[in-house]
């Protein structure tokens, strides 16, 4: 018997809940399903889903009380043309920290950084080189 998960969704521990909202709402079409004065409940019209909360929560354990320091954690966000949502980051004067860029794994992507210091890379996938191919189940 294992955990058999149905969905996923990342909880960033964040100072700013209005900016996080402002942010994925205009950029990535995502809507608030849940906001309230400490947390943000945000899904796209995909049904990417992503949480939001702030720190200190005396209603929180204190696992999920610490904000969120900008390391270690990448929000990967799968987007069908990486090239347009490029031009679209770019003409929106987002904080780009990593450019436009095809890797021999099977990646086309670039990373911004948003207003909270979370990295979020937005990436199309793409054929890898021979190097990578048997990197990859057959399922």
């Amino acid at each position: 018997m294992m955990i058999e998960p149905n969905s996923s969704f990342p909880v960033f521990i964040v100072k700013d809940l209005d900016t996080a909202k402002t942010f994925y709402s205009k950029h990535f079409g995502f809507d608030a399903v849940f906001s309230n004065e400490w947390y943000l409940h945000l899904v796209s019209k995909a049904g990417v889903q992503v949480g939001f909360l702030l720190p200190e929560q005396p209603t929180q354990p204190a696992i999920f009380k610490l904000p969120y320091s900008g390391a270690g954690v990448i929000f990967s966000l799968e987007v069908a043309d990486v090239d347009s949502a490029f031009a679209i980051a770019q003409s929106k004067s987002l904080n780009i920290v990593l450019e436009l860029r095809s890797e021999d794994w099977g990646q086309r992507h670039f990373c911004i950084e948003d207003p909270n210091g979370v990295h979020l890379d937005i990436v199309q996938t793409i054929e890898s080189t021979e190097e990578y191919q048997g990197d990859y189940g057959s399922e």
